[in-house]
């Protein structure tokens, strides 16, 4: 079985000049969840991917983390606060700057065990999937290919 057969297609793709804001507003808008935000050029080629674990980081720094886990910030509207705060911080920072540019990937031909493989190796939750001339055309996630398995076994 191939990635092409398992993967989704929709995805959220960003320019690298995005602001963090922006895309952040969309996902509090989403319905459904999406675990990579990838940033493709004007011909829709990956450039980049960024993780909601990095998003994570820079809304929750560890300085912020460090004064909750002091008893620093008292009370939950404090740390909402400090929250706020990070978030203005860094709401007109651009996506390109978050973007992990050596992001694993894998081709639509290429047999699912192999995205699993890649999938397992780097601990990530999902890989994009690029055609050969490197555009951005799919997502192959673990939970996909564990669905996959269990319908299939």
């Amino acid at each position: 079985m191939v990635i092409a057969d398992i993967m989704r297609t929709t995805l959220i793709k960003v320019r690298p000049e995005a602001p963090v804001g922006h895309v952040l507003i969309w996902y509090g808008g989403m319905g459904h969840i999406f675990r990579n935000t990838y940033v493709v050029d004007d011909r829709e080629r990956l450039l980049g991917v960024v993780t909601i674990h990095n998003f994570l980081s820079v809304i929750v720094s560890p300085t912020v983390a460090e004064k909750a886990k002091a008893g620093l910030l008292d009370g939950r509207e404090e740390l909402l606060d400090a929250l706020r705060h990070n978030m203005a911080a860094i709401s007109d920072t651009t996506v390109g700057s978050l973007m992990d540019s050596d992001y694993p990937f894998v081709h639509p031909e290429d047999l699912f065990v192999m995205a699993n493989e890649l999938i397992v190796e780097k601990g990530i939750t999902a890989l994009p999937v690029i055609d050969q001339n490197g555009v951005l055309v799919g997502e192959i996630s673990r939970r996909m290919i564990l669905h996959f398995l269990v319908q299939n076994l």
